[in-house]
Parts: structure tokens; sequence; C-alpha cells
């Protein structure tokens, strides 16, 4: 009986140590035991992706069953794409040895090819020495070599074994030398193989390029990464508290290789991270040549190799901060950068793949809710640009941070505690409610301190209700107004447009927000946030429009008389909750990411598809698709209606559409109940044939993703266009 293996092999941390992704790697761990096919790891740069497949490796060497483990990860050493295609194959048989003999010395102590074959079980003897002979004739011009190389799993699954595919860092083959060659090698030798693999690269790299099923993997959670923090003070014994918890969660935006790096300063200098100030001296310093700013330095020096162009490119950064929303044109970068057309777009191209930037056809845009990024770029530009004393400096910078810290928490645990809105405006949908539910004064009156199952009965009993609209199409309210994030943050205001009823048609916009006060909001705050909205509604053309105000606490009598008075509603958070259990609505806060979000909600019907059509085109053109595209997209997206329409089943006759827009794509999800989304055949005597029928075929033909999913009463048809794919294949 095999002793069982109770070190490391390949991963860097014990497993005790390795906080935060455990669902992941039992995910990794079932595919390997159970699965069949590949599975894409996109993931964000520099958030463990190396380490979890390396423990998932681990996990399985030592368990010793029946899948052998194969972690191989792509090198820029390596430098051409014969020499990784060898290296993949030596070091598959050195691992499958290793595996079968229970020995992880065998990969430590790095035997050449003869002697893997010497070591090799006798039952692999006969495909192992093939391989070796193999290796030994290939050719390093011969164009067969690679995949060859490659072929290596599959030759031993065909003689009895199963390997199991951990293939880290694949952005980095299309960076070698014959490096597209090699990328479609590794594509077209496992797309079609059942054995189960796993292939994990930087997620701008990839998106779109294989077939395979495609898995997220992102930074953590806030909660995640405070656990994390929390383990880390644990074990490091650098001391914290909750607020430094959430403020090293927040500030370091729950990177694992950020937190991990101020933790280890921390404890290299002797210092705790019990205090705002402590938190902020540690940061300062990783930011001003420390483990953080080192990491910058060094990916900035590996973009832009040539000094002049990378101090160029630092002043463009720093400008992106400066602009507003972060975003300045391409041509603006292109004309300062003066580089040919081929090298400026590499060079563009490199900087949105590692997430420095966000490239769009003729924008560029920085993420100013990356907060490490951004401070080392402003950093960088006043020591080497501005030309300011280091000491001056640091000692500023380290001042604004701790002035900083209270107010990045504060407006992390608003957006947290935040209302979401836009799903509460959608659930509308034409009810008829209580209007004690938008009436303070009346709710406090009559129903304040009742419990809340009688609460929930008298309001259904009430005959003095409010007729709710349709909404058809919800917003952040600074999508119409962009001034008011100056005001407030995003989430905490919405607009949803609709109809006052469907037969009519009679427009009506809701401009809502959700306001702070401690206790019943007062007379001033009201009147401010009147004016606040009237002004968005006026700036957006809204013929009819309502405004809604909610603070948690309600509204003091000459609060109510202002709402009064400019014919608004007022609704207290507890009012809030009880709609949202009337309606059946989901009010999980939103997230704040680079996406814009945007959805609608359209009555089956004749041609209210095109309703749909127009809105997509409005929020296209805002992000700069090309023409051609957004004629693409709106015509998928009227086809995908009228086939929601045309084969329903859906009680309640309406179609939900959500569009996501983020930097390089548009996500359009169309959703109803009892929908059967069939690829029907044209019928060419139907007297509108030209438009209707096509389907599916037509939908595939115009996008780059199409996906159907059952969801539990319907169907789901998820569409997406990618914007650099567009802009390459000149629609504009």
């Amino acid at each position: 009986m095999r002793r069982p293996l109770v070190k490391r092999i390949f991963a860097r941390t014990d497993q005790t140590d390795f906080v935060g992704r455990a669902s992941h790697v039992d995910r990794l761990l079932k595919h390997a035991r159970d699965g069949s096919g590949g599975l894409l790891l996109l993931v964000a740069p520099r958030i463990g992706t190396s380490e979890l497949l390396r423990h998932a490796y681990d996990r399985l060497f030592i368990e010793q069953g029946e899948t052998i483990p194969f972690y191989f990860e792509f090198r820029k050493s390596d430098r051409t794409a014969h020499n990784a295609a060898r290296r993949f194959l030596r070091e598959f048989l050195q691992q499958t040895v290793a595996f079968r003999r229970a020995d992880p010395k065998i990969i430590e102590s790095a035997p050449d090819l003869n002697e893997i074959a010497d070591l090799a079980v006798p039952e692999d003897g006969y495909w192992v020495d093939r391989l070796v002979e193999m290796s030994v004739q290939e050719g390093l011009d011969d164009p067969s070599s690679i995949r060859n190389c490659l072929s290596a799993p599959l030759c031993a699954a065909a003689n009895g074994a199963r390997p199991f595919l951990l293939v880290d860092n694949l952005h980095v083959a299309k960076e070698l030398g014959g490096g597209e060659a090699l990328f479609d090698a590794v594509s077209g030798t496992f797309e079609r193989a059942s054995l189960p693999i796993v292939l994990a690269g930087r997620r701008r790299a990839l998106f779109a390029s294989t077939e395979f099923d495609t898995i997220p993997f992102d930074t953590f959670s806030f909660e995640e990464a405070g656990a994390f923090a929390k383990y880390l003070s644990r074990k490091s014994g650098v001391k914290m508290n909750e607020q430094t918890r959430d403020l090293v969660a927040v500030q370091l935006v729950s990177n694992a290789g950020f937190i991990s790096s101020i933790f280890a300063a921390a404890l290299a200098a002797g210092h705790d991270l019990n205090s705002f100030e402590h938190v902020e001296q540690v940061y300062t310093d990783e930011i001003f040549g420390g483990r953080i700013g080192c990491y910058f330095d060094d990916l900035i020096d590996e973009l832009v190799p040539n000094a002049a162009h990378r101090s160029k490119v630092m002043w463009l950064l720093a400008e992106n901060i400066a602009a507003r929303s972060s975003s300045v044109p391409v041509n603006y970068w292109r004309r300062h950068l003066h580089l040919p057309d081929p090298e400026f777009e590499v060079l563009l191209d490199s900087l949105h793949q590692a997430e420095i930037l966000n490239v769009s056809s003729d924008s560029v845009v920085l993420d100013p809710e990356n907060i490490v990024l951004c401070d080392w770029i402003a950093g960088r530009k006043r020591l080497e640009m501005d030309r300011e004393q280091r000491a001056t400096v640091v000692g500023d910078t380290l001042a604004k941070n701790i002035k900083r810290a209270p107010q990045l928490l504060a407006r992390f645990y608003r957006q947290t505690s935040s209302i979401g809105l836009r799903g509460l405006l959608t659930a509308f949908d034409g009810r008829r409610i209580s209007g004690a539910l938008f009436d303070y004064s009346r709710f406090k009156e009559e129903l304040k301190g009742v419990d809340d199952e009688r609460v929930l009965k008298l309001l259904k009993e009430d005959n003095t209700v409010i007729e709710l609209p349709h909404i058809v199409y919800t917003a952040k309210t600074s999508a119409f107004y962009p001034k008011l994030n100056e005001k407030c943050e995003p989430e905490r205001s919405a607009v949803g447009l609709g109809f006052r009823d469907n037969a009519n048609r009679d427009e009506v916009a809701w401009v809502v927000v959700q306001i702070d006060s401690k206790l019943e909001a007062k007379r001033d705050v009201t009147e401010f946030w009147c004016d606040r909205l009237e002004m968005v509604a006026v700036a957006s053309g809204f013929a009819a429009y309502q405004l809604w105000l909610i603070a948690p606490e309600g509204f003091d009598p000459e609060a109510i008389g202002v709402l009064n008075d400019r014919g608004a509603l007022g609704s207290s958070r507890k009012q809030v909750d009880l709609l949202a259990s009337l309606l059946n609505a989901d009010m999980s806060p939103e997230k704040a990411d680079s996406a814009d979000d945007y959805e609608i909600v359209v009555p089956m019907g004749e041609d209210t598809e095109m309703i749909a059509a127009h809105t997509v085109e409005e929020i296209a053109k805002r992000h700069n698709f090309p023409t051609r595209s957004i004629n693409q997209i709106k015509t998928a997206l009227v086809e995908a209606c009228i086939n929601a329409t045309e084969h329903s089943l859906s009680p309640d006759r309406r179609i939900h559409q959500k569009f996501s827009v983020a930097a390089d794509k548009i996500t359009i999800t169309v959703t109803n109940r009892g929908v059967r989304l069939t690829d029907k055949q044209p019928n060419p005597n139907a007297p509108d044939a030209a438009r209707r029928g096509w389907g599916l075929k037509l939908i595939k033909g115009l996008m780059d993703e199409v996906n159907i999913n059952k969801t539990d009463d319907g169907t789901q048809i998820t569409m997406v266009k990618y914007l650099q794919k567009a802009a390459a294949a000149g629609t504009t």
C-alpha cells in the first residue's frame, strides 16, 4: 500500500493558507473526477489564478486516484512556440511518471527523457517510449511537431490513462514566436477532446477565442477580501480591527495580491494595521517603491519597453485621471504618442489586456474605481514628470490618503446600503397599490408601529390606491444627467420610463432618489432634492414626470408640506420594503462595476419590438459602437422579440430585456415566461416572410455569441456583440 503524500508539490502555500477559493478548487476537482471537455478560466490580473491551479494539482497528486494531474504554465522565456511545445511534452511525461510512482522527487530532480522512460511503470511503458522516441525525432522546423507534442495527453488517454490538464497563462502562448500557430494548435487539439481540461488566461486576451465553456474568475468579493485580511492578520500577528479590515478590502479593491503585499510590508516594518493612519502609512510606502509600486513599475516597463514612449504613456495615463469620467479620445493618445498605426494599436491593446485601460473604438478609459492604480500613476507623475521632491510628494500623499480613508468607507457603506431602485421600478408593472406606501404622513399616522403581517393585510385591503406605471426602461439617473453624480452615488438615484397605461400610451418618467438622513428628513433637505430631481426631468425633456424621495426615517411635517406643494411622493425605507414585498421586487443593491446596465420591459404586441430597437440603438450610440454593428444589434434584438411574442405561452405577455455594456462588448438578454425560441425555417409564403421567421439562424449570423438557456418558467436568450471585432471588421 502506498504511503499517503502530505507535502506540497507545486503550490506555494499550504492548503490551510489558501483562503477564499475553496469553492473554486472544488469546482476544478469535480471537473477532474467527473467531467470531460474543456473549461476556460477568464481571469483578472493578480488574483491568484496560478495558485488555484497548483492547489488543484496538489490535491489530486496527494489523493493518488485514477486521474493524473498535469500542470503546465506558458512562459515568455520559452521565446518560441516550438520550445514551449517540447517543454509541454517533456513535463507531461515527467509529471505522469512522478504521479504513477507517487514520488514528487521525480519532478524536483528534472530527469532527461531517457531517464523518464526508464522510470515509467510497466503499464505505461509502451506509450511513454513512443512519445520519448517521437520527441527525439521531431524536427524544430516541422510544422506538425507542435501539434504532435500537444497530443501527448491524448496518446496517454488512448492507452487507458486519464490525464487532467491544467494549462496556465494561455494568453502568453500568443506572445511567443509563432504564437498564433501555437494557440491554434492548443485550441484545435483540445476543443474536441473528451479529457477533462482547464485552461486559464487573461480575460481580455481570451474573450471569444475558443469554443470552451468559460468561467469568470475575478477578484475577491468584499466579504472574501475581509476574511482573507482577517486570516493574514491572525497568521502574521499584524493587528487590525473591523474598521481597518474594511478599509483594506475597499482601498485595495479586494485584490488578493495587494492585500498580501500590505500585510508583508506591515510585518517587515513592525507596524500594526489597527488604525487608519497605520494602514495609510504602510499603503503609501507600498505605492512609492514597495511591492505594489514595483509590481506596477515592472508591468509598465514590460508593456512599454521604450523609455521615451513610456514617459509619454505615463503622462497620458495622468491625463486620463484628470479628464472627466477618466476618458479621453483614442486620437488624443495617437496624436501625443507619434507612433505608426500598427505599433500604436499593439501598445494600446497591450495596456487594455493588462487592464491598465479600457479601450474602445474611439475612447480610452481609466477606471477611477481602481484606487491603487490611480494612486500609483499620480505618485509617479509627480516624481518623474513634475520633478517634485520625493519627501514632499510622499508626505503630501500620506496626508491625503489619511483624510480620504473615512470618506472611502462612508461611500462604500452608502453604496452597500442602497436600495435596488431599478429593480423596484421594473416591478411596478401597472399594479394598483395602496397610496399609504407613497405618503409618509399617512403611513406614520395609520400604520407605523404595527407588525408587518398586520400592515401587509391592511395595505392589501386599502381602497385608496395609486396606479403604478408600466415601466419599460430603467437607468441610473446619471445616465440622463451626469451632474447628479456630484451630489450622490449613482446607485442611489434612478429613472424609470414607461406608460401610465398600455392602452393610451401616455408616457411618464419616475425620477427617484434615496437620500441620507439620520432622523426624519427636514424641509431644507427635501427642497434641495426636489430641486435636483426637477432639474433632471427638465434637462432630460420629460413631458410628464413623477418625483419620489425615499428617506430612511421618513419626513418631518415641514418636509411633507414641501412634498405636497411640489407634487412629489415621499416614503420611508420601511414603506419601500413593504412595497417591494407586495410587488415581489428584486431590491438587491446594484454592483458598482465598469459596465453600464440598462433594463426595459415591453408588452407583447404589434411593433412593440421597435421600442426595444430604438432603446438599444441609443445605448449603443452612447457607447461608441459603429453604425453597421448597431444595425446588426437592432435586427437581432427585433428578431428575438418577434420570436418571443410568436411562440410565447407567457401569462403576463411581457418581454424583459437587459443591456449590459462593458468597454469591449454589449450583452443583451431577452427573457420571458413560457417562451420557446425555435430555429424555425422561414415560410416564403407568409405575408411578412421578409421580416419574420428566420429565428436563431439570423440572430447567430448577426451577433458574435448567442446562447439559449432554460429558466424556471421560460427561456432566456443571451446575445453578445464585441466592440473590437466590429471595429476591426471596418464596420463604421
